[in-house]
């Protein structure tokens, strides 16, 4: 089994528009490529790390609007040995979707769509759980559209 690796992000994220629509063009690109690569079998892994310790992290911090870190401080940062061992078991066992921490794993179960899916059990829990999902996605969003309306009318 041979494995290839697309780091990938779930969710559009406030001040970071261009970065969300080439992650998402991924998504479609690795679902393609996974039909396309099956028979051969050549697994598509797609990681979804949160925020991550990295120098790389720091200077993003530097630079990103204050109101995406205040929407993004609601997941918190994760080590990056952490996302690393994560992302490796995921890969050695040919998931499709890796997440790598609990909000992770809810917005892959709530994103799923028509993702490849090996496993029956996570399937069932896919099919079963999404409208509860659907409604815990809505308030998280909720609490971001409430954020970003206040940042924006305390700058008027």
């Amino acid at each position: 089994m041979f494995n290839l690796v697309i780091n990938f992000l779930q969710v559009g994220i406030y001040g970071y528009t261009a970065y969300s629509a080439s992650k998402f063009g991924l998504r479609g690109m690795a679902e393609a490529l996974q039909q396309e690569i099956i028979a051969d079998n050549i697994h598509v892994s797609l990681i979804f790390p949160p925020d991550t310790e990295t120098p790389g992290f720091v200077e993003e911090n530097k630079r990103r609007p204050q109101l995406t870190s205040i929407i993004a401080a609601s997941s918190g940062a994760m080590k990056a040995d952490e996302v690393a061992k994560k992302s490796l078991n995921g890969i050695k066992s040919g998931t499709f979707i890796v997440p790598c921490n609990f909000e992770g794993f809810l917005l892959s179960v709530s994103t799923a769509g028509l993702c490849p899916q090996r496993s029956f059990l996570m399937a069932f829990m896919e099919v079963v759980t999404s409208p509860i999902l659907r409604i815990a996605g809505l308030c998280f969003q909720w609490n971001w559209y409430e954020s970003i309306e206040k940042w924006h009318a305390q700058k008027k």
